[in-house]
């Protein structure tokens, strides 16, 4: 008959107790949070791909949205760029027959300003040649006691002037300093003795002093004569009357040219 030892029994109920404690702290608890915890980082790893799905759909949806905006500035730039061309075109003609209206105009000028300097230039010959032969006919056909008297006249303005302009006189006068001063004397015509000392005694008294006298007959001069002193210049001649009024008439040829 077999015989149970209870004590013995007892002791290996507790140290399978013993042992099976052992095991579930130290073997099935470790292994079961480890369990726990590989699940929860697969659900972790499952939500997390499922987010980079989504965010991969939406940058997905957000580039063929940019792309397609791409594409529409693209032809809209095509559009504004192939307008501006065309803008640009049409300014370039337009400024290029601008310039071309402008040189025919600039042309048109300059060949009226050369044909107006020509006919100009041309009136102005003629005119010079003019004066100068009625000059040399007036101061052939006059008789000489008109040519006296101009001489007169000259020598009544400078007294005239001596007069009328004392100041014009005095800085003629401090102008010429200590020298003796040489008049330039032009003459239509042969000066008599008469009229030489007419004349030296009228500049003598002008420049308040002795001068000489540097005669020169030139018969261009027609009738008359003219006389240089330091600055001032005397003229009573023909010449010199029908060369005050060259300017008029080339004024007046001009203003009739224009007109026609």
């Amino acid at each position: 008959m077999l015989e149970l030892d209870v004590a013995t029994i007892l002791w290996e109920a507790v140290n399978f107790l013993v042992l099976c404690v052992a095991l579930y702290f130290l073997l099935f608890k470790p292994a079961m949070r480890k369990i726990r915890e590989q699940a929860e980082e697969k659900q972790r790893q499952m939500r997390q791909l499922a987010d980079d799905r989504s965010a991969v759909g939406e940058l997905r949806s957000e580039l063929e949205a940019r792309l397609a905006s791409t594409e529409e500035e693209a032809e809209a730039l095509l559009v504004r760029a192939k307008n501006q061309a065309e803008t640009d075109r049409a300014a370039l003609l337009q400024e290029a027959q601008a310039e071309i209206e402008r040189l025919l105009a600039e042309a048109h000028m300059d060949a009226y300003r050369l044909k107006r300097q020509a006919v100009t230039e041309f009136h102005d010959e003629l005119l010079r040649t003019v004066l100068d032969v009625s000059s040399l006919v007036i101061g052939r056909v006059a008789p000489e006691e008109l040519h006296a008297t101009m001489v007169q006249q000259l020598c009544d303005s400078v007294w005239e002037m001596g007069r009328s302009d004392m100041r014009r006189v005095e800085v003629l006068r401090r102008s010429l300093g200590d020298r003796t001063p040489t008049v330039v004397v032009r003459t239509a015509q042969p000066l008599s003795a008469e009229q030489q000392g007419l004349v030296v005694r009228t500049l003598s008294a002008l420049a308040d002093r002795s001068v000489n006298i540097d005669l020169k007959v030139e018969s261009s001069l027609g009738l008359g004569v003219q006389v240089r002193l330091g600055d001032i210049v005397m003229d009573n001649t023909i010449a010199g009357r029908l060369d005050e009024l060259r300017d008029s008439v080339i004024e007046a040829l001009d203003e009739r040219i224009a007109d026609g």
